[in-house]
This record gives C-alpha cells, sequence and structure tokens, in this order.
C-alpha cells in the first residue's frame, strides 16, 4: 500500500489525498494493458510495458488510474492461466514509477480457471509499494469499491474520486452468460456517499472510474449520430466493428442515480479496445480511456489509432480537462456520421 505523509486510508473504503490547490493535478488513465506475461505474449508484453513507459513519461502525472483488464489469464492469447504471477510482475513494473496508482477490476483479470480470484487477486493489487486499492465493504456487490478523495491542507475535498468493480459476467460467471454491470446496491452506496459529500459542499463534483460502460453511454452516441443537440461531443471515435458497446444486457441504475444525484460529472470507462469516444449527456461526460493491449483483439497489434492514455487535469482553478494522449501521432478525432 503507498505511504505518504498527505495520504491516508480514512475507513475501510475511503483514502484521501492532499493535493496542492494552487497547482494543476494530473491523473492519468491507463485501460486494458492486458498483459500476458506467459508463453505466447513475450514480444506483445514488451511492447505494451513500453507504451506504458512512454505515455507516463510523456504526461508525469500526479496520479495513475487504471480502469480494469490490466492481466489477460486466457491460455490461447497468453500461455498462462497464472494470474497470480501476471499480477506480481505488473505491481512490481508499475511501482518503479514512484506514482501512486489506483485500479479496478476489469473483466479478464480473474478469468475463469485462472489461479486467483478476486478476493486474493485483490490482496496483491493492494500490495504494491505505491498501489492505492482496498477491497472495499464486504456487504457490498464487487470487489474494489472506494472513495479515494482529493483533498486541500484543512481536509476539504476538492475532488471525490470514485472507483468501482463493474463485475465481470452474468448468471453462471462465464463469458457467454452477457457483461455484468455495476449493481443496485453499489450505486446506492456510492450515492450515499455523495450526498454526504455535497452536504458539506453544495458544489462538489465527482469522478468516477470503472471497467466497463455504462448502457447510457451507446445511447448517448446513437441520440448524437441522429441528431440530438443536447449530447455533446468533446473528442474520440468508435473504432469498433458496427459501432459495438460492450454494454451490460441488464439494465443498470448507475448512471440515472447519478444524474438525479448530481455529484458526479465525469465517467471513465475501458473495456472496447478501439472506441476513444468523449461525450457529455445529460451533463456526465462520458469517456473511453485510450486502450494499451498488443494481446487481446485479434490484429490489434496492428492497430494504432486506440493506443494511448487519457489525461484528466484538474486546474488549479477547480476546472477540469480531458485530453487524449495517443502513443503515436495519428489519433482519430472524428465519428463517422456527426460534422
Amino acid at each position: 500500500m503507498y505511504t505518504a505523509d498527505n495520504f491516508k486510508k480514512a475507513d475501510e473504503d475511503t483514502f484521501t489525498l492532499k493535493i496542492s490547490p494552487d497547482r494543476d493535478f494530473k491523473i492519468l488513465q491507463l485501460t486494458d494493458l492486458h498483459l500476458g506475461f506467459g508463453l505466447f505474449s513475450k514480444k506483445r508484453d514488451q511492447l505494451a510495458l513500453k507504451a506504458v513507459s512512454a505515455i507516463v513519461k510523456k504526461t508525469k502525472p500526479d496520479l495513475i488510474a487504471i480502469t480494469g483488464d490490466s492481466v489477460f489469464p486466457f491460455f490461447p492469447k497468453a500461455g498462462t492461466l497464472n494470474n497470480k504471477r501476471q499480477a506480481q510482475i505488473f505491481i512490481r513494473f508499475m511501482d518503479q514509477f514512484r506514482i501512486p496508482y489506483a485500479m479496478v477490476f476489469g473483466n479478464h483479470d480473474c478469468e475463469m480457471f485462472s489461479r486467483y480470484n478476486k478476493e486474493k487477486m485483490a490482496e496483491l493489487f493492494a500490495s504494491g509499494k505505491y498501489s492505492i486499492f482496498t477491497k472495499g465493504r464486504p456487504e457490498i456487490y464487487g470487489v474494489g469499491n472506494y472513495f479515494l478523495n482529493l483533498t486541500d491542507e484543512q481536509g476539504r475535498v476538492l475532488l471525490p474520486l470514485v472507483f468501482l468493480d463493474s463485475n465481470m459476467y452474468g448468471e453462471n460467471g462465464w463469458f457467454y452468460s452477457g457483461f455484468d454491470c455495476i449493481h443496485e446496491d453499489q450505486a446506492d452506496w456510492c450515492m450515499d456517499r455523495l450526498l454526504s459529500l455535497r452536504q458539506e459542499d453544495p458544489d462538489v463534483k465527482a469522478m468516477a472510474f470503472f471497467h466497463m460502460p455504462v448502457r447510457e453511454f451507446k445511447e448517448a452516441y446513437e441520440r448524437m449520430k441522429l441528431g440530438d443537440n443536447d449530447v455533446i461531443y468533446k473528442h474520440g471515435s468508435v473504432g469498433e466493428k458496427n459501432d459495438h458497446f460492450g454494454i451490460s444486457r441488464f439494465k443498470g441504475i448507475f448512471f440515472n442515480s447519478a444524474v438525479d444525484n448530481g455529484v458526479i460529472k465525469w465517467m471513465f470507462c475501458g473495456h472496447d479496445h478501439l472506441n476513444t469516444l468523449s461525450l457529455v449527456y445529460k451533463g456526465i461526460q462520458l469517456t473511453y480511456g485510450m486502450s494499451i493491449d498488443y494481446l487481446g483483439y485479434k490484429g490489434i497489434e496492428k492497430q494504432y489509432t486506440q493506443r494511448g492514455g487519457t489525461l484528466i487535469t484538474r486546474k488549479k482553478d477547480g476546472s477540469v480537462s480531458v485530453k487524449m494522449v495517443p502513443l503515436t501521432s495519428v489519433v482519430s478525432t472524428k465519428v463517422s456520421g456527426v460534422k
């Protein structure tokens, strides 16, 4: 676990990190590294690690937020099911930057038949010297639901960061049962915590980080393409075949609860490696982080417009900017059919 004079664990599901309000604070979102560390993935792993190093060096972030699928214990691709070893190598790699990093689970970190389940993987994730991670409350669905509150010297919360487990698959826990979602009790817990923060500061605004996109992301994209001016395009594109969004078949309540609650203004996800879209819908900016993956998708090592990171900057005046950080100089910034 990360240790520093400006950092502490307040309770079972809350961390605080004091930041200087007199300078910009930079968060680098990384997603879908899909590190294999197995018999078949050595060359692609090296490409992924090199990409991460280049992006960290370029952005010089104060915090790294990793939105799932960091490792990939899928034997046909990686040549191993040993996600324990994968996580250990990944944590050593992240620690070398000496930058605190917070993370959530994706749907692949603990694939069926992999060595460690989420409970054991969570212990590894929390063991990194610069890692910020906790299992969260055991009565809440998922593993790794927690708050990281950025505060000033007096302890006033400047920017709450919510990290949520968007879970894996449906009823039988396997891919063909469809993707899961953020569950109702997770949403209720999150909104209750945000209401408490709003009572302390009526103007507080929060960010949420999770792996799989909410269903409303696709809804917003489709409305935008139909000419709905209430959806505001910010950057990026949808590169998945047939405008695919890897959304749950279950109707979750998280997005609409956040709209009603009014505190979360930014949501960041990963999961769909070729999507880099960012747009504002119902007052919330929904953003696909640029992915790293060289291993998960067939032929993805030849892709380049999706690969990179996403730089989130809280400026000293309290405003926030969200920008793509492509690994190469070329990045798609146009949505087909939208002027």
